[in-house]
C-alpha cells in the first residue's frame, strides 16, 4: 500500500527516510515541488521535526498509488493531513504529495519549515 506515514513523516534524520526513496523521487509540498533523493529526504526529515504527534488514519489504495489520512500537531495547533504516495516497481517511493489543513496550521508549518531550511538548507543549495 505504500509506506506508513510514520516511516515517511516521522523519520528523525534524512538517512532514516532516504532508504525508502527512489533516486528521482518527486515531493509535492503545499509550497513547492522538489526532486532527488537527497533533497526530498532532507525535507521529509525537516517536516518530521515540524509536524509532531502524527497518528495514521484510514488508507486508500489504487494500484501503485495510495493515500493515507493522518492527524498531528504543528506547534500547539491540530492538523489534518493526507499523504499521497506512488511506489515504483522496485518498491521505493517515487512520488509523494503532502496536503495539510486547516490554513492556520499550514501557515504555521510553512513558517517553521522556512526557518528550519534557512538554518539547514537543502543539499542541492550547498
Amino acid at each position: 500500500m505504500g509506506f506508513a506515514v510514520s516511516d515517511v513523516l516521522a523519520a528523525d534524520s534524512p538517512a532514516a527516510v532516504e532508504r525508502l526513496l527512489s533516486a528521482d523521487v518527486v515531493f509535492h509540498s503545499p509550497v513547492a515541488d522538489y526532486t532527488g533523493r537527497a533533497d526530498v529526504a532532507h525535507l521529509l526529515a525537516t517536516i518530521a521535526r515540524c509536524v509532531h504527534d502524527v497518528r495514521e488514519g484510514h488508507g486508500f489504495l489504487d494500484g501503485g498509488r495510495s493515500a493515507t489520512e493522518f492527524t498531528g500537531r504543528v506547534g500547539d495547533q491540530a492538523v489534518d493531513g493526507v499523504l499521497i504516495q506512488r511506489i515504483d516497481a522496485d518498491g521505493l517511493l517515487a512520488e509523494a504529495t503532502l496536503l495539510l489543513r486547516p490554513l492556520a496550521a499550514l501557515r504555521t508549518a510553512v513558517g517553521l519549515m522556512r526557518d528550519a531550511l534557512a538554518a539547514a538548507p537543502l543539499p542541492s543549495a550547498g
